[in-house]
């Protein structure tokens, strides 16, 4: 593996988070509540071809997520099932999830499987975040209850990878996000790399506002660092997503220390609520190209309880 592609691989990889347990920002507050009595009850994603793909949400009898089922319309017999189930502890901490995908043609493939499992500290905050296949993620947090910096690590085939990071917030939502890291092994010792994102807001409602990770559909996960690069991409939360860390929802994400990095930007349409119902996803690249490209497209059902 050339060391230019190490390091593409390992900038994607490296956008991580850290999440905080406080009363306002915790997973035992069923997404898109407070502050109306509304949850998220399926989010579809647009397909080519008029295809889409659903993931439906379920809730246990004390209101927390418990289960995604994830399959295709408008015929979900041509296409893979996914299968999300959250695990929580005996003080009611979210501590895993287990990702499981049932390919197509069935029967013809094994099941995948991904999973993330949570640690906490003594004030109950999550100071871990293992992605099974190999990544371990550590936190530290202000007086706040907010994520201030990060430490990541994992070695695979005698290649290391060591980084950290630092969180900057605006009141409840995430405006800066910097991070460092080395690559050591293959005869490969590149010089020390990062990044800096910074994001605005809207003033809606993030109804997935301290949800800890929200997967996305196949062929997104399933990362396996032991035999290949990648990120798993979630919707939300897990490893490589922020989105899920600040009260509002971003419009724009961009790294104004790089001159060639592309900017993200959201499109939101919304209920009576302030919850997001649609969110577009834009890449525009820097001038003189300047491309805009619709990378997604979601649509946010929501259910009372």
């Amino acid at each position: 593996m050339k060391s230019t592609h190490l390091y593409q691989w390992v900038t994607g990889l490296l956008v991580i988070l850290a999440l905080s347990q406080c009363a306002d920002h915790s997973l035992l507050v069923p997404p898109g509540s407070p502050p109306v009595r509304l949850r998220v009850k399926t989010i579809t994603q647009e397909l080519p071809d008029n295809r889409s793909k659903i993931s439906a949400f379920s809730y246990d009898s004390q209101g927390k997520l418990s289960a995604i089922l994830t399959y295709q319309t408008p015929d979900s017999t041509v296409s893979e099932v996914e299968y999300s189930t959250y695990s929580y502890d005996e003080q009611n901490r979210f501590t895993q999830l287990r990702h499981e995908v049932v390919l197509y043609p069935r029967g013809s493939w094994p099941n995948r499987v991904e999973q993330y499992l949570y640690s906490y500290n003594a004030t109950g905050q999550v100071s871990r975040i293992q992605y099974v296949n190999g990544l371990t993620l550590t936190f530290s947090y202000n007086g706040a209850n907010q994520p201030v910096g990060h430490t990541s690590n994992f070695a695979t085939g005698g290649l290391t990878i060591n980084g950290s990071g630092s969180f900057t917030f605006t009141g409840h939502n995430l405006t800066a996000y910097q991070t460092t890291l080395n690559i050591t092994g293959h005869g490969v010792m590149l010089p020390s790399s990062g990044s800096n994102n910074v994001y605005t807001h809207d003033d809606k409602v993030n109804p997935f506002y301290g949800i800890y990770v929200i997967p996305s559909p196949y062929p997104n996960g399933f990362v396996n660092l032991q035999s290949s690069p990648g990120s798993p991409k979630a919707y939300f939360g897990g490893i490589d997503n922020v989105l899920n860390l600040s009260q509002n929802n971003v419009l724009t994400e961009k790294n104004p220390l790089s001159a060639e990095a592309e900017s993200i930007s959201y499109q939101y349409q919304y209920n009576a609520a302030n919850l997001p119902v649609l969110r577009v996803k834009t890449s525009t690249m820097p001038l003189p190209a300047g491309n805009r490209t619709t990378i997604e497209t979601l649509h946010f059902d929501y259910e009372s309880y």
